[in-house]
């Protein structure tokens, strides 16, 4: 018998300051990796539900019907389907470049690849959770176990881009919530609607990084007004545990406050950041006008300045309208306000190709990173069981 067996067997492991035994930990391992297959065949079912459901919509406002799959390529404009494909790498390399920035300036490194890669698994985790709670915690644990940052600079570094981009998108979309009424004139009855929705659901959206912004100020004050509005939330009967939520939110500030403070120190450094996250957004925003050009044609829809400050209002509408339903990466919510508000406010010319139009827009913007984050977890997932089985022919050999 070799001397690893009894090691499995016996020899107990540590995990998160505790010492457990190694089979509790290989059954821990193996229940995560199911939970992990579950989401993602929930998601997969979601997505095509949400696809369906969303050609369905854009066939049936649309007088022509959809096109085809061999029409919709046969009309493509390559020059503009080129321009996106720069735009888009262009998003990932300002995403990503807000955690190689943060990772620069708290470790002295420049570490761009595992800033890639935390930028996607981030996405993967926001994108199968809902309300996009999963991509955070799942970055701490990626940064401190895989790369040996430490836990304080690890914690940080991904709270720090939340309410840095959070307070610079919130910024960007109350301006551009201000200007649609102006952009968007013929339709009043959908501007109505949808501008209602859209500021109910940015001040929802805005009031975490608000209560975090007030507990790094004032942190009693806070604590006791967050403690109010839940115990209040609790009594109309829309949170069931009471002392559970409030715990949760009181860790989350703390941990922010904790991050605030380290990087506060490094206040000199903000600037690249805000710019980053400034651009990220706008990108983002910017995304549904390329897709547009690029799929209808330059012909059909000339690319004026109009129509990129139209889309970009559209699609801010569309994001904070999505936000109030909290489906994992608010998959169907927008798909369907998406094919909605293009649809119902573009021009008839659109309508033939809108289904596709919000594909592709959601295609390049969410279910890429879904696929690359299923392609990074399987690719760990083998590279994990091939050290494991090097190591053991290792400890065999000696």
């Amino acid at each position: 018998m070799s001397e690893r067996e009894p090691q499995q067997q016996n020899t107990p492991e540590k995990t998160d300051g505790e010492f457990l035994p190694a089979s509790s930990v290989r059954r821990k391992d193996k229940r995560t990796t199911r939970g992990f297959w579950i989401k993602t065949a929930f998601m997969l079912v979601l997505i095509g539900a949400s696809i369906a459901v969303m050609f369905t919509i854009t066939d049936y406002l649309s007088p022509e019907g959809t096109l085809s799959l061999k029409e919709l390529i046969k009309g493509i404009d390559w020059r503009f389907f080129a321009i996106l494909i720069g735009v888009i790498v262009l998003y990932i390399l300002v995403e990503s470049g807000k955690y190689a920035f943060l990772l620069k300036i708290s470790t002295k490194k420049f570490r761009f690849r595992t800033s890639f890669k935390t930028m996607f698994l981030g996405k993967y985790y926001d994108g199968i959770t809902p309300l996009s709670t999963g991509g955070q915690p799942f970055q701490i644990y990626y940064l401190h176990k895989k790369h040996d940052i430490p836990q304080g600079v690890a914690t940080a570094i991904p709270l720090v881009r939340y309410i840095v981009s959070a307070i610079v998108i919130t910024v960007i979309s109350v301006a551009l919530l201000i200007l649609t009424p102006f952009i968007i004139k013929d339709n009043e009855t959908l501007t109505v609607a949808v501008l209602v929705m859209s500021w109910i659901s940015l001040a929802l959206n805005c009031m975490f990084p608000v209560a975090i912004i007030l507990f790094s100020a004032y942190p009693n004050a806070t604590k006791r007004m967050i403690a109010g509005i839940i115990h209040v939330l609790y009594k109309m009967h829309i949170v069931k545990h009471k002392f559970l939520v409030m715990n949760k939110w009181l860790r989350e500030l703390n941990a922010f406050g904790v991050s605030i403070k380290m990087f506060a120190k490094k206040i000199k450094y903000s600037a690249p950041l805000v710019i980053l996250a400034a651009l990220e957004c706008m990108i983002n925003y910017t995304v549904p006008f390329f897709v547009v050009v690029a799929i209808a044609g330059p012909e059909a829809v000339p690319p004026t300045w109009e129509l990129w400050v139209q889309i970009i209002c559209l699609s801010m509408i569309t994001r904070y309208t999505a936000l109030l339903i909290p489906t994992p990466g608010n998959t169907g919510a927008v798909e369907t306000a998406g094919s909605l508000v293009f649809i119902t406010v573009l021009t008839d010319a659109l309508k033939p190709v809108m289904g596709w139009v919000v594909f592709v827009w959601r295609f390049i913007t969410y279910y890429m990173y879904i696929l690359t984050g299923i392609g990074i977890n399987i690719f760990e997932v083998i590279r994990g069981a091939v050290e494991q089985k090097r190591a053991s022919k290792r400890e065999h050999t000696e």
